[in-house]
């Protein structure tokens, strides 16, 4: 016999539940600048903005993953596998954005201090969350 999943209003549910909204909201943010009048005259000379919209897809399915584990019961390997690629995509994001390219400490230390913490604490969520699916 089947066990029905019951939902249990934890502080790890809330925080799932934000992770999901934020990340499904960043992914469809991304699909809508894509198709800004701007982003359109910047690909009429040229620009690419393949990868943008590849990491708004992820960023919707990441979202879709998190809102959807509250509901419905997810187990397995399957589940450790989205947990840990979660993580890691968002950790190569950190890096990507603040690391390479010239961006370290750029605008200035006290900026780049601020939105790298920011960012961390998704990073943190996002390791958090994670572990319900890695027991």
């Amino acid at each position: 016999m089947a066990q029905k999943k019951t939902v249990s209003l934890t502080s790890i549910f809330f925080l799932q539940l934000a992770l999901g909204v934020f990340f499904l909201m960043l992914g469809i943010m991304g699909l809508g600048d894509y198709n800004s009048d701007l982003s359109k005259f910047a690909r009429w000379f040229g620009r690419d903005d393949t990868l943008k919209v590849i990491m708004a897809v992820i960023e919707l399915v990441m979202g879709g993953i998190l809102l959807f584990g509250l509901f419905i019961p997810v187990s397995g390997n399957l589940a450790r596998i989205f947990a840990f690629a979660l993580f890691i995509l968002w950790a190569v994001y950190m890096f990507m954005t603040y690391f390479v390219d010239g961006s370290f400490l750029e605008p200035s230390a006290v900026v780049w201090f601020y939105y790298i913490a920011k960012d961390a604490i998704i990073l943190v969520a996002l390791w958090v969350v994670g572990k319900k699916y890695m027991a």
